[in-house]
């Protein structure tokens, strides 16, 4: 949950909650744990300042206020479904907003022009695009903070559902004056013990270099790791070290030719792309529109 914002599967949480009288099953129906339930609950109680539900050993009952609440969220669930029914049919002249979160390393470098297109298009559409990490757009996916998220390497959920997207090249690059740079062609088995610049951990791209590495058992030594693209390329032509980046994301450089690309013996390598929704959320027309432009 973002500050103070109520969204819309908050309404739909409280509605399970009190009709299967059990945390537990509610947590089941939507993919989420009893705790995130019980955390969800506490935050409605108290955003509105008032007991909803009594709970103890045994004992399961909405007070006054939480029946009032409950028949509010069946309200809201109900408007939410009509209106995106309404906005199901044809993209009319309506003033409508499509929240997106993307990795940087795809919103930044692939969707603009995209977005410029389908805005010339649909002039009445607005496309509100957030850079965040893979693991928080699934969240923000889930809970409805977004209409849809654009990631890299997607992972199965049982309440996602995946769009796969063009695979991309993981270039090798480094700076010109790195004794590799004069080579045409590299193998894997060239990056030993070499001073290696990673992204963070955490991010999908960087364990599937990992493996890359591992699988053709490369050891190298990685003296940083960050989470920005950009200043893991500053790190790269300050000949700090090399690396494997996606293609888009350097293509500047190498025209600039402050960085240098070389083909891979063994490549070329590639990092799945996809657009990630949730299964169980109807999509507006303007969103499926949005999903198809940027899907290309």
């Amino acid at each position: 949950m973002k500050g103070s914002r109520l969204y819309i599967d908050l309404f739909k949480v409280f509605r399970d909650v009190a009709e299967t009288k059990n945390f537990s099953r509610a947590a089941e129906q939507n993919y989420i744990t009893q705790s995130a339930v019980s955390q969800q609950i506490s935050f409605l109680e108290e955003h509105f300042g008032k007991q909803l539900i009594i709970r103890g050993k045994g004992i399961f009952s909405l007070t006054q206020e939480g029946t009032i609440f409950l028949k509010a969220c069946e309200d809201i669930l109900q408007t939410y479904q009509h209106t995106l029914d309404e906005l199901d049919g044809e993209l009319k002249d309506i003033a409508q907003t499509v929240n997106i979160e993307a990795i940087y390393t795809i919103g930044f470098y692939h969707i603009p022009p995209l977005v410029k297109s389908f805005m010339i298009k649909y002039n009445h559409i607005n496309l509100h695009i957030e850079y965040n990490r893979s693991d928080r757009i699934y969240t923000n996916v889930i809970h409805g903070v977004c209409d849809f998220g654009v990631v890299a390497y997607p992972f199965q959920h049982p309440l996602i559902h995946i769009e796969y997207g063009p695979d991309e090249e993981l270039l090798f690059v480094c700076c010109p004056q790195d004794k590799l740079a004069k080579k045409k062609k590299i193998h894997l088995k060239d990056l030993k013990d070499k001073n290696f610049i990673a992204f963070n951990k955490e991010i999908p791209t960087r364990q599937a270099v990992d493996k890359i590495l591992k699988e053709h058992k490369v050891k190298v030594i990685t003296i940083h790791e960050f989470d920005n693209v950009e200043t893991l390329k500053q790190s790269v032509e300050l000949g700090d070290g090399v690396s494997l980046l996606p293609e888009a994301t350097v293509q500047k450089e190498l025209k600039r030719k402050t960085l240098v690309s070389i083909s891979i013996e063994e490549g070329p390598f590639y990092r799945k792309t996809g657009i990630i929704t949730r299964k169980d959320r109807p999509i507006s027309k303007a969103t499926q529109e949005a999903i198809k432009y940027l899907s290309q």
